[in-house]
């Protein structure tokens, strides 16, 4: 028959409740008149710890009533704390470096200034497209660059806090197969190896409990390791071929900015063509015309002047 139950171990039980966790297992012992090592079976055996989870209040997401962790803080306007790659971050020309932000506010609406302005950056980089080709078959062509490097990180310390509550719960299995096994035998009191064996286990256990319990309060999921790491190499071969198809599209960016730019400067003569006609029709209908004194020819790109509503006065 199975001994009786403690009356202490309810009583132990129901201070370190009250206590929402906060008395220590000798604080509890030497209220109940026990062992702290007996005090730490029990709270392992009956699962205080989930008791005392069940009583407290669900938290809600967010901060909590009371709590006044920003309270006069908070980040600072323009901070990236949040921002993961960036894509979507908003962009102000204050944030930008003096360099690039001059050329930004440089940049007017003069279409044939703008198109100039590209045309030489595009050629720039055609440049630097073809020096790049041009090194790597002077190069050797047995020579192999990085084309990528591809890392798995794993959160520091967690292979260590994994090893602990794989060897924690072995001896929490132990720690109740013990146990059992003593209540198993019918009113015969605990052997002097079960006894030594029961405090052991106890001391290990709880331990490992507060080791675990630190571990995982430190452990930081800022904080990474590299666990494995993959880097894939290009020969020189790929290599060429990847600039040389980039140095296509610059190539085809300025051919079509080319004739962008032709398209433009023909409608520019177009426009003026029109102007000169118009100012010497006004010319014709007023009879008055514009002599150039220099080469005595009619200069078109004059101003006829109003004409009124009545046309001129013959």
């Amino acid at each position: 028959m199975a001994r009786e139950r403690s009356p202490e171990r309810d009583k132990a039980r129901q201070l370190w409740l009250d206590s929402d966790g906060q008395m220590s297992p000798k604080e509890v012992a030497e209220a109940v008149g026990v062992k702290p090592e007996q005090v730490r079976k029990w709270k392992s055996v009956d699962r205080w710890q989930a008791a005392l989870e069940e009583q407290q209040p669900k938290r809600k997401r967010g901060g909590q009533p009371g709590n006044k962790n920003a309270a006069g803080a908070g980040a600072p306007l323009g901070n990236k704390n949040a921002e993961t790659h960036g894509a979507y971050s908003a962009v102000r020309l204050c944030d930008l470096p003096d360099e690039q932000r001059q050329y930004i506010e440089s940049i007017t609406l003069d279409t044939e200034t703008n198109m100039l302005a590209e045309l030489q950056l595009l050629i720039a980089k055609e440049a630097d497209l073809q020096n790049k080709i041009s090194a790597i078959e002077k190069g050797s062509p047995d020579a192999l660059f990085i084309d990528r490097v591809v890392e798995v990180r794993v959160p520091k310390g967690k292979e260590r806090l994994e090893k602990q509550q794989e060897k924690l719960e072995a001896l929490r299995r132990e720690h109740d197969d013990l146990l059992w096994e003593m209540d198993a035998e019918s009113g015969k009191p605990p052997t002097k190896r079960q006894e030594k064996k029961l405090e052991t286990l106890q001391r290990e256990i709880a331990e490992l409990q507060d080791t675990t319990a630190d571990k995982e309060r430190e452990l930081e999921e800022s904080g990474y390791n590299v666990s494995a790491q993959t880097v894939i190499k290009a020969s020189a071969f790929e290599r060429a071929m990847k600039l040389e198809a980039e140095l296509n599209k610059i190539h085809g960016r300025i051919i079509k900015l080319l004739d962008s730019i032709k398209g433009y400067e023909l409608e520019s003569r177009r426009v003026r063509l029109e102007e000169r006609k118009y100012n010497l029709a006004k010319q014709k209908l007023s009879g008055a015309f514009d002599i150039d004194p220099d080469t005595g020819e009619i200069n078109d790109e004059a101003d006829g002047g109003d004409l009124g509503d009545d046309g001129p006065e013959l």
